[in-house]
């Protein structure tokens, strides 16, 4: 009976990702044929903007992208940058020398600081808003690089339509080629930033600030209730409010705004950690406020609420791995009245959807087709591995996340690489702590290993690639934990 039960619920979880996977194609086809109109017209008088640049702890990155700041083609009478500086290490006086040098260039330029990290990025940002009226707010992160162009491609679509709050501009990657980590979380990240951005988008469904390479307009952020600290995801947290509340998000796609890629898969992980976890809270927080609305259309909440509950799919791919073994042994002694061959045909359809949704949206990006063509069937499952092997983790943000357990944010480290063979390894935030769950994921590539073994005695080959592709991407997991652990 109970081998039934964990049937019924495997079966179960394959529906649950094949309707993810519908969701996604439809996605991606309302992308594919979205047309772009691209406004240009700016008022004679150009508005006053505030730049905030959050920061903590980025002596790296931080001139690079001050720098960058500094060369906007917007007059510099009209720019109020605020570098909202939580660091406790030599990232102060980089950036105060920074201050003097911009300063006496004319820039109204200044280094915020705060008694302490009350909030976190959202309470730093909240923090810088006090100090200025200007009625648009950009916001940059540390790892980018931001246009020059970028306010005189964005501030127009504020002046096109008065509810528009938001202007997000698609990220693309200074450094995608340095590793094989890097290629395939740009995969990640093109497909959201076109398939799913731009999908959502097309269809009138709820978008989201992706916390940089954006511009607000204040009046947007102060009637949607200001920023908030209570999830690890602030902007998801601040969009889904703000649209409730009636305002529009502009994507654009074709605005570029290039950043740094994390480059070792711990840094990785703890920036999915806090993605992962912020997105659950946020669905805790705001699921039924989307529910309730009466100005959503049906469709726009099932899109929004697959949005908001993305990070779930880390439960269910656990999840798939953990009930091999018993499937392994479920379908050799009740295989004929299972039909397992009807549930493996949810996988295949599955598989292929998602593999279309990724390679339409990294082709649409793409500089180089061709290349990119024929390298996406071997770089595919190679970020599904990835997916796979840091799952365990992933997960338990996750359930912390919807029962409301708090943590803190934990930045992503940023190295300055940009080129191929960049050297990180021996620069400061480089080594990590080695955290409990190093513990269950050792136990968990146990469990995989003693799956795989059984499996490949009853020859279950569809469950034995899943466990093969599982067990690499945690082993990679667990080695790189290894190789960058603090000595």
């Amino acid at each position: 009976m109970a081998l039934w039960v964990l049937y019924y619920l495997y079966f179960t979880f394959q529906l649950i990702l094949l309707f993810y996977a519908i969701i996604e194609f439809t996605l991606l086809i309302r992308f594919l044929f979205k047309k772009e109109k691209i406004s240009k017209s700016l008022p004679e008088v150009l508005p006053q903007v505030l730049i905030q640049l959050p920061i903590y702890n980025e002596q790296y990155v931080i001139e690079r992208l001050v720098d960058a700041v500094c060369l906007l083609d917007y007059p510099k009478e009209k720019l109020h940058i605020q570098v909202l500086d939580d660091s406790t290490d030599e990232t102060l006086q980089v950036v105060e020398k920074l201050i003097e040098k911009y300063r006496a260039e004319g820039f109204t330029i200044e280094q915020v600081r705060r008694e302490n990290r009350v909030g976190f990025k959202a309470g730093a940002l909240a923090h810088g808003m006090q100090l200025s009226s200007a009625p648009f707010i950009a916001i940059f992160d540390a790892d980018f690089i931001p246009d020059a162009h970028f306010l005189r491609a964005t501030l127009p679509y504020f002046y096109e339509n008065e509810k528009t709050g938001v202007v997000q501009t698609r990220w693309t990657h200074l450094n995608e080629k340095h590793s094989l980590l890097t290629r395939l979380q740009a995969i990640f990240l093109n497909t959201h930033f076109t398939v799913e951005q731009a999908g959502r988008s097309a269809s009138g469904a709820f978008i989201n600030f992706n916390g940089t390479a954006g511009i607000w307009r204040r009046a947007c952020i102060e009637e949607s209730g200001g920023w908030q600290a209570d999830t690890l995801t602030e902007d998801l947290d601040l969009s889904f409010r703000a649209q409730l509340k009636g305002w529009k998000f502009e994507y654009r796609a074709d605005l570029q705004s290039p950043a740094e890629l994390p480059v070792s898969l711990p840094a990785f992980k703890v920036q999915q950690y806090r993605w992962s976890k912020g997105a659950a809270e946020c669905s805790r927080k705001n699921l039924g406020k989307l529910y309730r609305s009466k100005d959503l259309s049906l469709s726009a909440k099932l899109i929004g609420s697959f949005h908001l509950l993305n990070s779930s799919a880390y439960i269910v791919i656990l999840s798939f791995m953990l009930l091999s073994l018993p499937m392994a042994y479920f379908f050799e002694r009740n295989g004929e009245n299972a039909d397992p061959l009807s549930l493996l045909n949810y996988t295949y359809i599955t598989s292929a959807l998602l593999f279309l949704v990724f390679l339409g949206g990294n082709l649409k990006v793409s500089t180089n087709k061709w290349e990119t063509a024929l390298l996406f069937p071997f770089l595919f499952p190679l970020f599904l591995m990835l997916s796979m092997g840091i799952s365990l983790y992933l997960m338990l943000g996750v359930l912390e996340g919807y029962v409301g357990k708090r943590s803190d944010f934990v930045r992503t480290p940023k190295f300055n690489i940009t080129s191929k063979n960049g050297e990180w390894k021996n620069k400061k935030y480089a080594g990590i702590e080695l955290r409990p769950v190093f513990l269950l994921e050792l136990l968990l590539l146990v469990y995989c290993g003693i799956s795989i073994f059984y499996t490949y005695q009853v020859g279950n080959n569809p469950l034995l690639i899943y466990e093969i592709m599982f067990t690499a991407g945690l082993s990679a997991n667990i080695l790189s934990n290894v190789a960058t652990a603090r000595k």
